[in-house]
């Protein structure tokens, strides 16, 4: 029975020296495009958020502020840091006058945040 109760210890132990910068962390976040940008040809809008806790997130693309249909997502994951990261991403054609951005919905922003792309 020590050798249970000695395990549960350590266990208890790891949980609460577990690092507790990762609790509140707002998102970094970057808008980017795969490849350069060249007007009427097919390129890949990506928003990467990483650095955030807790993993509760909504990321949404958009043009002209309207939510892009058919947007990809990757799994949720999480880094080193116990913080999490999340790619998304949508098959576009630039044509020089939308204006494509990113909206992330975090418990750590008091009201979502839009992030322009920089073409």
């Amino acid at each position: 029975m020590a050798v249970k109760e000695f395990l549960l210890w350590c266990v208890v132990l790891v949980c609460v020296s577990v690092d507790t910068e990762a609790l509140d962390q707002s998102p970094e976040v970057q808008v980017y495009s795969r490849h350069p940008v060249s007007i009427g040809k097919k390129n890949i809008l990506q928003c990467f958020v990483e650095g955030f806790h807790p993993p509760k997130i909504n990321v949404t693309l958009l043009k002209d502020n309207v939510e892009i249909p058919n947007v990809k997502k990757s799994d949720l994951s999480f880094k080193e840091d116990w913080t999490f990261q999340l790619l998304t991403h949508v098959l576009v054609v630039p044509d020089g006058k939308a204006e494509y951005s990113c909206r992330v919905e975090h418990q750590t922003f008091r009201e979502p945040k839009i992030f322009k792309w920089e073409q």
